[in-house]
């Protein structure tokens, strides 16, 4: 006796719609999962992408040649209950995943750290589960040819349903079910559908065969088809009570799971006062209450983005440095205010900076009235920023868009642009080009400072900061690095004003505060000109996603030799 739902395209529809909103979902998902620990960036997104591939070629491959030896899907429901099941564990046992073949690789190679890890986390986490749902289309088409009289009308409707569900797929996680429920829950969701539409199957089948009093048996194409006399001992076959009960039970522990704790990070649990996601990032707001700061991180594994001081005072960090461009300027006294653009606000912690009202002390950086125009991509980052980091009550002007769309349609002029859009992972090459400069430059006044914070500078030729300098050099004339102390960080500082770091050390005479003498004076003495090398980036090509990768390597294999030379003397 054949399952009903077989007979039913409807049904059968609906697993192709389901399974591609999944396979998407999860592609989707993957680089959120990964990003807060290896990046998003595009060369991430190439290894998730390949990956996916990967799977979805295996199994179609092996799917085919399983629905010629078994035409009846039985075999495939299991599949799907499995791969369900898996989807739903994943954001819960990833992390950990993430963070061991990290650490792993970390020890033990010496280039790609990145690549490597990305690639071995994607053949854990994503390439069995999305293997199994790649059985599902050469399965449904073998089946439908067999039994349904409209067959070439069924398989077009079952690669159209494949289709548009991946697209369906596509959209949902980022602008639905992300930036609402999250990551793990979105996870939960395309797995647990997935799951679902297998267990309707399963409990039909298994309900009528015990109805029936018959044993199956999946090896035998014509047993599932015919009924046989019935049987005097069990009608189900052991495996197939296992699979479903272990299937069922992890997908109730996944799913509690991803409700309980949907936390990507699982260390300083008791600093971390905010977690959340938003459509473009993961968020994480960090309370230190050893220094009195909050802290902000898109990137868990690698960098801080943003810190600021309760009191208002100094951080320590390259906010401190990059207050050496405003005071670059001419006649600051006779100013009736500095007008100062920032591409890549984040939470506004340079702003702060600028524009601190001295409510819990006297602290005041630069004492000088200011216009601040602060320009960033994320919304939920502009929330955090006035929640902790830079309040509305000081009066930064902050807009929701791209640095460089928003560059391109302003029509103001600034004394000071500061350009903080190059994290410690990648940077947008959009906004690392001649094209890009020279907008920038057009919308600078004449003795104006542009200020770039390069978030993963190694001094190595051919790195990311010797082409971004080449670059800005074709459209100003005096480009100056220092090297922020303690890190790997650097503050560039370009101008067409040949007085510019001049202006600086005259304006320093009027400056009291001494931690704010101290940064300035060392951007004054130990800033170096930029040598041109002519590596100039453009639109039409602008490497800096391979360039970075290449930053990260030298700067985490100099982060970890002396663990690398502990390991090789005393073992783990």
């Amino acid at each position: 006796m054949k399952n009903p739902l077989l007979e039913n395209k409807g049904f059968l529809f609906t697993t192709e719609f389901l399974v591609g909103i999944g396979l998407m979902g999860v592609e989707i998902g993957a680089s959120r999962l990964i990003a807060p620990y290896l990046s998003s960036s595009q060369v991430i997104w190439t290894i998730i992408i390949g990956m996916i591939m990967i799977a979805m070629a295996l199994g179609n491959f092996i799917g085919g040649k399983l629905a010629d030896k078994y035409p009846n899907p039985r075999y495939l429901y299991y599949c799907l209950l499995m791969s369900g099941t898996y989807i739903v564990l994943i954001p819960f046992v990833g992390r950990f995943i993430i963070v061991g073949i990290t650490g792993v690789f970390a020890l033990f190679v010496n280039s790609g750290l990145i690549i490597w890890s990305s690639i071995f986390v994607c053949l854990i986490l994503f390439i069995p589960p999305l293997m199994l749902l790649g059985f599902v289309t050469p399965t449904l088409i073998k089946y439908s040819i067999k039994n349904h009289n409209t067959s070439g009308k069924t398989v077009g409707i079952l690669e159209a349903l494949n289709t548009l569900g991946s697209i369906l797929g596509t959209f949902l996680p980022t602008f639905i079910t992300i930036p609402t429920i999250g990551t793990s829950m979105s996870f939960a969701l395309f797995g647990g559908l997935i799951a679902v539409v297998a267990l309707i199957f399963i409990i039909t089948d298994i309900t009528i065969r015990i109805r029936m009093n018959r044993k199956p048996s999946v090896d035998n194409e014509e047993d599932n088809e015919i009924l046989e006399e019935p049987k005097a001992k069990a009608p189900l076959k052991i495996k197939h009570i296992l699979t479903l009960s272990l299937c069922s039970v992890f997908l109730i522990i996944g799913i509690a799971l991803n409700i309980w704790s949907n936390k990507f990070v699982f260390w300083n649990d008791s600093e971390i006062i905010y977690e959340g996601e938003s459509m473009y990032n993961y968020l994480q707001v960090r309370e230190n209450k050893s220094d009195a700061s909050y802290e902000f991180s898109t990137s868990v594994l690698f960098s801080v983005q943003s810190k600021v001081k309760k009191d208002g005072s100094l951080t320590g960090s390259y906010y401190d440095y990059c207050l050496a461009a405003p005071y670059m300027l001419d006649n600051l006294e006779g100013r009736d205010s500095v007008d100062v653009l920032i591409l890549g606000n984040g939470t506004g912690s340079f702003a702060s900076l600028l524009k601190y009202d001295g409510t819990d002390n006297d602290v005041n950086h630069f004492p000088y009235n200011t216009n601040i125009t602060g320009v960033e991509i994320d919304q939920k980052i502009i929330d955090i920023g006035e929640k902790y980091f830079c309040p509305k009550s000081l009066g930064v002007n902050t807009i929701c868009d791209d640095g460089r769309s928003f560059i391109n349609r302003d029509d103001n002029k600034y004394d000071v642009i500061m350009v903080d859009a190059y994290t410690s992972i990648s940077a947008p090459f959009q906004m690392t080009t001649v094209e890009f400069f020279k907008t920038v430059k057009e919308h600078l006044r004449d003795d104006g400072v542009v200020v770039m914070n390069i978030n993963m500078a190694t001094g190595e030729k051919g790195s990311v900061e010797y082409a971004l300098c080449d670059t800005v050099s074709t459209q100003f004339k005096n480009v100056f690095k220092y090297d922020v102390t303690d890190g790997t960080g650097m503050e560039v500082f370009v101008s067409n004003n040949d007085d510019a770091m001049t202006n600086l050390g005259e304006n320093l005479k009027n400056v009291n505060e001494y931690s704010l003498r101290m940064a300035l004076n060392r951007v004054l003495n130990y800033s170096i000109s930029h040598e041109y090398t002519g590596e100039i980036l453009y639109d039409d090509n602008a490497d800096v996603e391979l360039r970075s990768m290449g930053a990260i390597n030298t700067i985490i294999n100099n982060e970890l030799e002396f663990y690398r030379n502990y390991y090789k003397e005393n073992g783990l």
